[in-house]
């Protein structure tokens, strides 16, 4: 049964439209549970989990289908922290949003409980050529080799707790290519292929590295690697023969893990992505035990490009420069559209949901609250564009129904001309057209906190024309 009350509230037209635009995917990055992708036009979209405002639609609601992330513009790279969001612009600046780094905005009188702020610049990095990230700190490599730790910090100034950014030089280490953080470590490759190591932690202080401690710049390749990526405390190294080393702090180097004829790497939480030099998608859980093997992802061939997540999940791009996203997706951080996905569906690659954009009537309108692709099908909440439509909406309680204990169940109406469409929103949900009981189904479903209606279903009920183009996420109702 779904009666959950819609927590979202309509934004007029002329309001920001998630980008429908043909561009193409470029950069992509997961954190716990949402994503961010940067597009060929340098604007960026975010998804999923939201609690903190990571994915940068300007609330905190969770969205299950793409968003354009307000005021970025010409980035080129995006890192998802568990739950923070950072992006770097061609400009060689960073900036970041969600856990941390962003704001709530109180009292807003559309969306006085849900409202956070946008992006904001990190003032201490400049001259930056990529980023890397595994919570809320971060690694930037500069464009002259050299790379800078920044973390939060918490200070007590006039009895108010104030956040603020640190920014640290790494030395010691120069002609760094790339940057990974491994636990305490940051290690760094380099323009000859060698890996360098430090330590960005005081563990007898119990505090993130200082520019007065201690440097110890440790070597575990002197050559041949060509990537690096790493999670939580293991590292992986991908020599320029396709083989695969791992290392972590338990073991003095790094070593052999019988993998080979790798093209790239990247990781989630405890899991190692693979592309292999045939086009093929391979993921190894090596924190499972022993037995624990590699095995092809679902449905991935021909895969030209990999991207990882601080998460359970990853995405890959097709040749034909189709965005795919596996594993499980938690608060549809894997961009499904639909929520968590199923054990027997984790293993298998699904494509990435498009952004939408809605028109009514050749207008543009924009809502806060997510909406939905489920079983193929578009969902949206009531305070979406029905407004925008001239449908009238409201929600009332039916009678007490012997069946389910005397419970009265969300009756939601939608009015349009001369038509009265009533779903009472029991098991199964019960549909009404002017006061008459319908043998049509509509499913109501749950998303962030709200109820969803099947869109199409709805309209075809109240006689409103829709045309959805799946591949731009057009969505054009009305007129």
């Amino acid at each position: 049964m779904v009666f959950l009350l819609a927590a979202v509230m309509f934004i007029p037209a002329g309001g920001n439209v998630a980008a429908a635009a043909a561009a193409g995917p470029v950069n992509v990055s997961g954190g716990y549970a949402h994503g961010l992708a940067v597009w060929s036009d340098g604007t960026v979209t975010g998804w999923g989990y939201n609690k903190y405002g990571q994915v940068g639609d300007g609330t905190t609601i969770d969205q299950y289908i793409p968003r354009k992330v307000a005021g970025l513009t010409n980035i080129m790279q995006v890192a998802a922290g568990s739950n923070a969001s950072f992006a770097l612009d061609k400009n060689g600046e960073v900036w970041a949003w969600g856990q941390t780094y962003g704001s709530y905005v109180l009292d807003d009188p559309v969306l006085p409980n849900q409202k956070s702020g946008g992006p904001v610049k990190l003032a201490g990095l400049q001259d930056v050529t990529s980023i890397t990230t595994e919570g809320s700190s971060g690694i930037a490599v500069k464009k002259d080799g050299t790379a800078v730790l920044w973390y939060p910090s918490f200070e007590q100034s006039d009895s108010i707790m104030q956040m603020k950014v640190r920014y640290l030089p790494l030395q010691g280490i120069s002609e760094i290519r790339s940057a990974v953080i491994a636990g305490n470590d940051a290690l760094f490759l380099t323009d000859t292929g060698s890996v360098k190591g430090l330590s960005i932690y005081n563990s007898v202080m119990g505090r993130s590295r200082w520019a007065s401690d201690p440097v110890r710049v440790y070597t575990l390749a002197a050559s041949a690697i060509k990537q690096i990526a790493a999670s939580s405390g293991d590292a992986f190294l991908l020599r320029t023969d396709g083989q695969v080393l791992r290392w972590n702090n338990s073991l003095q180097e790094p070593v052999a893990s019988g993998l080979g004829n790798i093209y790239k790497l990247q990781t989630g939480y405890k899991r190692l992505f693979m592309l292999k030099t045939n086009g093929t998608l391979w993921q190894w859980n090596y924190n499972s035990g022993p037995l624990s093997k590699p095995f092809q992802v679902k449905g991935a061939e021909g895969i030209t490009n990999l991207w990882g997540s601080t998460g359970s999940f990853g995405f890959a791009q097709r040749k034909d420069g189709t965005l795919l996203g596996w594993g499980e997706g938690y608060y549809s951080g894997s961009a499904t559209g639909s929520g968590n996905v199923a054990n027997d569906e984790a293993i298998a690659v699904v494509p990435v949901q498009p952004p939408l954009s809605f028109l009514v009537n050749g207008q543009p309108v924009s809502f806060y609250g997510t909406a939905g692709v489920i079983d193929g099908k578009l969902y949206v909440p009531y305070t979406s564009v029905f407004k925008a439509l001239g449908v009238k909406t409201g929600r009332s309680e039916s009678n007490p129904d012997p069946r389910y204990n005397n419970y009265r169940f969300s009756v939601w109406s939608f009015v349009y001309g001369s038509t009265t469409v009533q779903i009472k929103a029991s098991d199964p949900e019960q549909i009404f057209i002017n006061g008459r009981k319908s043998e049509s189904v509509i499913p109501l479903k749950g998303l962030s906190d709200s109820t969803q209606f099947p869109l199409q279903d709805l309209c075809d009920l109240l006689g409103v024309s829709l045309q959805w183009n799946k591949s731009s996420g057009e969505v054009r109702l009305g007129n």
